[in-house]
């Protein structure tokens, strides 16, 4: 059993590094679907399931968006000035997220993770025309927006870059170099968000016992290593391949995995729907 579930996370973790250099997403757009199907086999409480995925995802985040961009950086792509404008909103988001997602229910954190993909595959899919004026913003608006980043990644266990990227591109930054920047700013969130999950104690419900705080640590094991070999294969990849096309396996990537979230989700909640109506 051990085996195939290292199996498991290791083919999961390989998939996720290369999404992580490719399209700067830190991989845990694909890992949290992951951890919601595999968690519950090795006895972690429905109650507590995304709070786990979520934690666990961040771990491996703040592994793959280091080297992610770290490589990046090698190409001269990621834009250090943005990075630090917006790294103070970005923390704050990340500890207000932290103190929101522990009175949130783990399958309404599920839905709202799957409506939020949706909605970001929708935007890269059919981008809106951009405005050729339109430019990051400065001061207190770059804050509020760095801290709501912050607190969605949070809430959602993605990286910033799921969030980052369509935003940079609306603001007329190229998109390697808005892959890239996304990749720097995420670190600090995953590092907060992590940190602060590992010293959390789950309320009353029954952890394996690998874990630390919300924190699976045979899944982010297994996942790290062929996520961080694999992440120099994804930015070559993002060097190499077509601009378009790059967004249209950003969207569908993000439309399949949205779409199954929604529908675990709506699965978990009938009894609850039923009761009601």
């Amino acid at each position: 059993m051990i085996v195939h579930f290292l199996a498991l996370y290791v083919v999961a973790g390989a998939l996720v590094g290369v999404i992580a250099g490719l399209l700067g997403l830190g991989g845990a757009i694909i890992v949290v679907p992951f951890l919601v199907w595999q968690l519950p086999q090795v006895g972690v409480s429905p109650h507590i399931l995304m709070h786990v995925a979520v934690a666990t995802s961040l771990g491996l985040v703040v592994c793959s968006s280091l080297v992610s961009g770290l490589n990046h950086h090698r190409y001269g792509n990621v834009q250090w000035s943005l990075v630090r404008k917006m790294l103070i909103g970005l923390i704050i988001g990340a500890l207000l997220g932290i103190f929101i997602a522990k009175h949130i229910p783990s399958t309404a954190l599920q839905l709202f993770f799957g409506l939020f993909v949706l909605l970001v595959s929708w935007s890269m899919a059919f981008p809106k025309e951009q405005v050729k004026n339109r430019s990051i913003p400065e001061g207190m608006q770059l804050n509020i927006v760095s801290t709501i980043i912050g607190v969605l990644c949070i809430l959602l266990g993605v990286s910033g870059g799921s969030l980052l990227v369509p935003y940079f591109s609306r603001c007329n930054i190229p998109l390697r170099h808005a892959i890239a920047t996304a990749s720097v700013c995420t670190f600090p969130v995953a590092l907060t968000g992590v940190t602060l999950l590992m010293l959390s104690t789950p309320s009353n419900l029954a952890m394996p016992k690998e874990s630390l705080g919300y924190v699976y640590w045979p899944a982010l094991l297994g996942l790290v290593l062929p996520c961080i070999l694999l992440v120099p294969v994804g930015v070559r990849l993002a060097m190499r391949l077509e601009v378009k096309l790059i967004r249209r396996i950003f969207a569908t990537l993000l439309f399949l995995i949205g779409s199954d979230m929604i529908y675990e989700a709506s699965m978990a909640l009938r009894p609850f729907l039923a009761r009601i109506l």
